[in-house]
C-alpha cells in the first residue's frame, strides 16, 4: 500500500480534531457538572435520571400541596381554640347568671357580653383565607353563616358540607372542617341559637331560667365536645402531613443524589482528562509541524 502526503495530513487532521472535540466535551463537563447532557451520551443513565427527575418533580409538587395545606390548618387550629375559649367564657357567665346573688342589673350585663360573644363566634365561622371561607365546606365563596334579623343562621346548603381533602400519592388525606362539624349539634341546634336561648333566660330571668340554663348548658357542652374533637383532629393531620413532607423530602434528596451520580460528572477526574487531552493535543500539534509542509501546517493554525 503507497503511503501519500495527503493520507498522512488526512491522519494527522483527524487525530486533531478527534482531540479537539474530546477536549470540548470535557470542557463542557467542567462548565456545567454533567456528565450526560443528551441520551445518546449514556442512554441507560440519561433513562434511568429522567425517570427520577421525574418522580421529583411530582413529589415537590406534593411538598407544595402539603405546606399550603398546613398554612390552612394553622387558620382552623386558631379558629377552633377561640372557639373553645368563647364557650368556656359562655358557660361561666351563664353559671354566673344562674345564681340567685345576681342582681337584675348584673344580669344585664352578663346579656350583653354574651351578645359580644355571640358576635365573636359569628366572626369565627366567617374567617376567610385569601377570600375563602375555611368553615364552608364545598362553597368556600360562600359565607357558612349570615345574620337575618336578629338571628344567625348556617348559610352553607347541606349538600357542601364536605370536609377538604388533599390528594396524595394513592391516598386522600382529610382536613377540612365546616361550618356543621363545631357550630351545630347533632340534633340540629346551632350554637347560636343556644346562645340566643341563654341570653334570654339571663335577660328575663323568671322561675323556669336556671332550668333552662342548665338545658342549653348541656348542648353547649355538645358544642363544646365537637370543638375539642375537631381540634384534635387538626392537630394529628398537621403531625401526619409534616411526616409525609419530611419523608417525600427525603426521597427528594435520595433521587437527586442518585441522578447526580448517573449523569453528574466527576469533577477531579474530568479535569485531570482534560489536562491530559489538552497535552495530547499539543504534542499532536507538535509532531503534525514536524510531519507536513509548513503551508500545511499554517493552514492548521
Amino acid at each position: 500500500m503507497r503511503i501519500t502526503q495527503s493520507m498522512i495530513a488526512n491522519r494527522a487532521l483527524n487525530d486533531i480534531r478527534n482531540s479537539m472535540l474530546k477536549r470540548e466535551e470535557l470542557s463542557e463537563q467542567l462548565s456545567t457538572g454533567k456528565r450526560v447532557r443528551k441520551p445518546s451520551d449514556d442512554p441507560v443513565a440519561a433513562g434511568k435520571s429522567s425517570y427520577l427527575m421525574g418522580r421529583n418533580r411530582v413529589l415537590n409538587e406534593y411538598i407544595n400541596n402539603i405546606k399550603n395545606t398546613r398554612s390552612v390548618l394553622v387558620y382552623y387550629d386558631t379558629a377552633l381554640q377561640e372557639m373553645q375559649d368563647v364557650n368556656h367564657r359562655i358557660k361561666e357567665l351563664t353559671v354566673k347568671a344562674a345564681n340567685d346573688t345576681q342582681t337584675l342589673e348584673d344580669r344585664q350585663h352578663i346579656a350583653e357580653e354574651l351578645k359580644q360573644l355571640k358576635d365573636h363566634l359569628y366572626k369565627i365561622a366567617n374567617t376567610q383565607i385569601n377570600g375563602k371561607y375555611i368553615f364552608g365546606g364545598a362553597k368556600t365563596d360562600l359565607p357558612p353563616v349570615r345574620k337575618d334579623n336578629n338571628k344567625i343562621i348556617i348559610n352553607t346548603p347541606r349538600e357542601a358540607n364536605v370536609r377538604a381533602k388533599l390528594p396524595l400519592e394513592h391516598v386522600e388525606i382529610e382536613y377540612g372542617v365546616t361550618v356543621y362539624d363545631v357550630f351545630r349539634t347533632d340534633s340540629g341546634e346551632t350554637v347560636f341559637g343556644i346562645l340566643d336561648r341563654l341570653i334570654d333566660s339571663v335577660e328575663n330571668a323568671d322561675k323556669n331560667s336556671d332550668e333552662n340554663i342548665e338545658r342549653d348548658l348541656g348542648s353547649l357542652d355538645e358544642i363544646l365536645n365537637k370543638v375539642n374533637a375537631n381540634l384534635a383532629r387538626v392537630g394529628s393531620t398537621d403531625n401526619m402531613l409534616e411526616s409525609m413532607e419530611k419523608r417525600f423530602e427525603r426521597v427528594v434528596d435520595n433521587n437527586t443524589d442518585i441522578i447526580n451520580e448517573l449523569i453528574g460528572t466527576d469533577m477531579t477526574k474530568a479535569f485531570s482528562d482534560f489536562t491530559l487531552e489538552q497535552n495530547i493535543l499539543q504534542a499532536a500539534l507538535k509532531t503534525t509541524a514536524q510531519i507536513l509542509p509548513q503551508s500545511l501546517v499554517d493552514f492548521i493554525r
